[in-house]
């Protein structure tokens, strides 16, 4: 899965690597790309997430990994905390942070924003609210109600709470790029129940380019 505000281009090369190597892949246009952009909530887009797997046990696929970059880490992660049988779980470059004091600082006045409207009962309708994609502020147009599932620091999409529910018997390799200014892997990491498999790895590559070379750099 792609990050935030992008689009299946940026896990291309990686998809196709692993379908040469013989793995049946999936790389769809999902809920936080740049023409979608939190068109659904964040358990909508789990379930949204179950109609991919199900493609790929269609087609034959007898175990099943969930990969995301940036924000589709996040859902990725989050995915696992919400449904058993997955074979691994892999996280290029994690992204989006609710519940880190920095990410929520920047996003307050946005997630205030969307909780006074959900107050009032206008928690379906949509408007502009500010957002931030890496170093740029962008602007996003999505309902109250989606939005803030994304940016509750106590909700849905928080890694902290997500990471514990993981189920044991399945790894998390955690791939940061070595120019990331973004580390984010040691913030949730410990948290996982254990797994020997678990893993960290540093690969050379910046923020974008980490499903692009995920490889080991040490």
């Amino acid at each position: 899965m792609h990050g935030k505000g992008g689009g299946t281009k940026w896990v291309y090369n990686l998809g196709n690597d692993l379908e040469s190597a013989g793995a049946l892949v999936e790389t769809p246009e999902m809920p936080w790309s740049k023409d979608r952009i939190y068109d659904k909530g964040y358990e909508e887009s789990m379930s949204e997430i179950d109609t991919y797997v199900a493609r790929l046990k269609a087609d034959g696929a007898k175990r099943i990994f969930i990969a995301g970059h940036s924000l589709g880490g996040n859902a990725a992660l989050g995915y696992a905390a919400r449904r058993k049988g997955l074979s691994g779980v892999i996280l290029l470059a994690y992204g989006h942070t609710p519940g880190i004091k920095g990410f929520d600082m920047r996003m307050r006045t946005t997630t205030k924003e969307a909780q006074d409207m959900i107050a009032a009962g206008n928690g379906e309708e949509r408007t502009h609210f500010g957002d931030y994609n890496g170093q740029n502020d962008i602007t996003v147009y999505a309902s109250a109600n989606n939005l803030f599932s994304w940016f509750d620091s106590e909700g849905p999409a928080n890694a902290e709470a997500n990471a514990p529910k993981v189920n044991p018997n399945t790894p998390v390799l955690c791939i940061e790029g070595s120019s990331d200014p973004y580390k984010r892997c040691s913030t949730f990491m410990y948290l996982l129940p254990k797994n020997p498999r678990n893993d960290k790895v540093l690969a050379e590559a910046d923020h974008l380019g980490t499903p692009v070379h995920p490889t080991r750099s040490s």
